[in-house]
């Protein structure tokens, strides 16, 4: 595919998710693809290449083919209860060539109808995971709170993910890391909303400004 400039999302890119979440088969996919490419797989593929130099700024190993990067609105539905075959969402994610998602704290984009986000986390849950990430809390209580309470972080980011129902904390952890010591997932998330600002050209370095936020805690989530 060209590279093109990133221009901004632009309404048709919405239309078109929405268009699929209501015509969830292969003959209308098929129908529209010519749409696809040029409403969905376009504007992101450029909006992946306008990310990329932030991304390798994070980390120099980061993936930067656009065709690694960008979902595919194909859903692999082998293990999952929805057989609905396509995607009514897109999403960017950056994490180190050669590396499992599965293993990595990664950075993404997410573009729906329902709105827009971008953060950073793990692909899934993983028990064994969340022992680490506690048992690295203890250790490093310092370097999270740098991470999680610098004011410019603290004010851009939520920090989400589901809780155990269940969890002791231990004595001597500083209360700003509770809510973060509970977590059985973990990830940041930063929302835009719907608003007219991704429909701009410069929304890519929004995007890039806020992701280079995600630096200190990228690189202490992703070292042991």
């Amino acid at each position: 595919m060209e590279r093109a400039e990133f221009a901004g999302i632009r309404p048709e890119l919405l239309e078109y998710l929405m268009g699929i979440s209501m015509n969830n088969y292969r003959e209308y996919f098929l129908a529209t693809r010519q749409a696809y490419e040029r409403d969905v797989k376009r504007p992101l593929y450029a909006l992946a290449g306008a990310l990329v130099p932030t991304a390798l700024a994070i980390d120099e190993d980061m993936e930067q083919r656009p065709s690694h990067i960008v979902s595919r609105i194909r859903r692999d539905t082998r293990f999952t209860k929805d057989k609905s075959p396509y995607r009514s969402n897109m999403w960017l994610s950056f994490h180190p060539t050669g590396r499992p998602k599965s293993e990595c704290f990664g950075l993404y984009y997410d573009i729906s109808p329902r709105g827009s986000c971008y953060g950073g986390g793990f692909y899934d849950c993983d028990p064994g995971r969340a022992r680490w990430l506690r048992g690295k809390i203890l250790r490093q209580q310092e370097q999270f709170l740098q991470a999680l309470c610098a004011p410019e972080f603290a004010a851009h980011y939520r920090v989400l993910g589901e809780d155990y129902k269940r969890m002791d904390i231990p004595d001597g952890l500083d209360p700003r890391l509770h809510a973060l010591y509970r977590k059985k997932s973990f990830y940041v998330e930063h929302s835009d909303g719907l608003d007219a600002c991704i429909e701009q050209p410069e929304y890519a370095q929004r995007i890039a400004r806020g992701l280079l936020l995600l630096g200190p805690l990228y690189h202490l989530m992703m070292t042991e």
